[in-house]
């Protein structure tokens, strides 16, 4: 019992380590197609409101949390102006437009919840594909997240999150119907990196509706 206990943390660490390997394996493959196209990549810079609708802790991913996430998030437009960035060479200009984020995943059944920060860059990688103004959209998010999660836990159906203020990462792929609305599939993850004594992490994987403002 005693050698289990001290193999916990280590397996919590390699469970960590693949959910995050799933979502750099996805971002890298993002950047990796993208980056022969950065040239002709459209940076998304406006604001944005979303809600989505998110399986909480899903369980091909590890988790053993339930219910559901109610995901609103405001998306600011960039700081960043069109004007300079167009005096870039164009394989920097993709990633010179972040756009300052904040969103709330509410959980419905007295999980954890969290608010989180940071900023997403979004890109339309194509358009005019089944009407003018359509496109393909893809973004990814980078930042912290505070939760009312426990700690340390013994209980069967909660993680050992290692702290209450945690990074967070995510990815998104997006259909944007007109210049106005957009559908996306989503999925983020929030651990504390191996900086605390437990580190089991959330992912929460669902669907989201964006308007742009």
């Amino acid at each position: 019992m005693g050698g289990w206990l001290r193999r916990a943390p280590l397996l919590e660490r390699r469970r960590d380590w693949r959910c995050l390997a799933l979502v750099g394996a996805s971002l890298a493959l993002a950047l990796c197609s993208a980056a022969p196209r950065a040239q002709t990549l459209t940076n998304l810079t406006y604001g944005e409101v979303k809600f989505g609708v998110l399986a909480h802790d899903a369980g091909f991913l590890g988790g053993k949390e339930h219910g559901v996430d109610l995901n609103p998030e405001i998306i600011m437009p960039s700081p960043v102006t069109d004007a300079w960035t167009a005096s870039l060479p164009g394989y920097l200009r993709w990633m010179v437009q972040p756009r300052p984020t904040f969103g709330v995943e509410a959980n419905t059944s007295r999980y954890t919840n969290q608010f989180y920060f940071g900023t997403t860059w979004t890109w339309q990688f194509c358009s005019n594909i089944l009407q003018p103004g359509d496109g393909i959209t893809g973004g990814i998010f980078f930042g912290g997240a505070a939760n009312d999660g426990e700690i340390v836990s013994n209980k069967p159906d909660r993680k050992n999150l290692g702290s209450h203020l945690l990074f967070r990462e995510a990815l998104e792929l997006g259909y944007r119907i007109n210049p106005v609305w957009q559908i996306s599939a989503y999925i983020d993850h929030v651990s504390n990196a191996g900086t605390a004594r437990y580190n089991q992490s959330i992912n929460d994987v669902g669907a989201r509706l964006g308007v742009r403002f």
